[in-house]
């Protein structure tokens, strides 16, 4: 987020925290918990975002199709975390990757950060 955070800042665009949920959005999952994740996501970031035009996006659909739907000009930035964890078996490529080999705008994959794990 801080990533995001700073390059919306820096040019003065509107930073879009997306969330976006597989299905049709009648599940309780929906509401008020989807909307306090993207809220938590902003307040985890370093530096205060009081200065950035944020806006919250919670929707439901495929995340590749709907990020890439609203990053689809040449002037947009689509920002992306991705982890560092090793792929399951079979497992498709990661949404970061999968979005960036798609995209008509530029991209740009950050690492999420991953939990120590003690030993």
């Amino acid at each position: 987020m801080d990533t995001a955070v700073s390059l919306a800042r820096g040019t003065g665009a509107v930073l879009y925290a997306v969330d976006v949920r597989h299905g049709d959005g009648t599940s309780s999952r929906w509401g008020p918990p989807a909307m306090q994740n993207a809220y938590h996501a902003l307040a985890q970031a370093s530096a205060p975002v009081d200065d950035v035009d944020v806006r919250i996006v919670v929707t439901t659909g495929d995340p590749d199709e709907t990020l890439l739907r609203l990053a689809d000009r040449p002037g947009d930035l689509l920002v992306l975390g991705h982890s560092r964890r090793a792929p399951t078996r079979g497992a498709e490529r990661p949404l970061a990757l999968r979005c960036a080999a798609r995209a008509h705008c530029s991209v740009v994959v950050v690492p999420c950060e991953q939990p120590q794990v003690e030993a």
